[in-house]
């Protein structure tokens, strides 16, 4: 046992400005780790290199290549602002925004849109814009500090489309007992 303490702690004949080093051997669980790094490294280059295994750039250009072609198609079937204005004048359209307005809208912006609990929808004043992108905005998302709920996620896009028709068909109808204005000219 003295002779295996005598040879662990045996100095290297080479010194270096007078320090010695000694010749221990590297512990167990570092030499462990430095063959399966090695294993591992040699495992990798096998599987990515030379069998050609798709790697994470050949997985990023095909992501890349299904979200091009996803925005071409969505280019292909978005409307233009005017294209959506004129979309939104379409009396079948409006017809069935009105509908869809009688039943969820008018208990708080009255029958007419004369406005009741919610704001009068027939003057040219806006609390929240009076833009038709700004009115299909309020009117998918709501107005949570208001009262008003999300109809976006109730209702479904198209009906969405619908009501926002009928409500800017309401433009300067000038209802009776309708409620004073609000919000900002538009």
């Amino acid at each position: 046992m003295m002779a295996d303490r005598k040879k662990k702690d045996e100095l290297r004949p080479e010194q270096i400005d007078g320090i010695g080093q000694l010749d221990n051997p590297l512990p167990t669980w570092w030499v462990a780790l430095f063959n399966f790094s090695m294993i591992f490294g040699l495992g990798y280059f096998m599987w990515f290199h030379l069998l050609s295994k798709p790697g994470l750039k050949e997985e990023l250009a095909q992501d890349r290549k299904a979200y091009e072609q996803l925005v071409a198609a969505r280019e292909q079937v978005a409307l233009t602002p005017e294209d959506a204005v004129a979309r939104l004048q379409d009396p079948k359209l409006i017809q069935e925004g009105k509908s869809l307005y009688a039943a969820h809208c008018s208990p708080c912006h009255g029958q007419y849109g004369e406005g009741t609990v919610g704001p009068n929808l027939t003057d040219k004043f806006w609390i929240h814009g009076g833009t038709p992108e700004m009115i299909l905005g309020s009117i998918t998302e709501g107005i949570p500090a208001m009262g008003m709920v999300a109809w976006g996620p109730i209702l479904g896009q198209q009906k969405v489309e619908a009501v926002t028709a009928f409500v800017l068909s309401l433009q300067g109808t000038k209802p009776a007992n309708g409620k004073a204005p609000q919000g900002d000219e538009y």
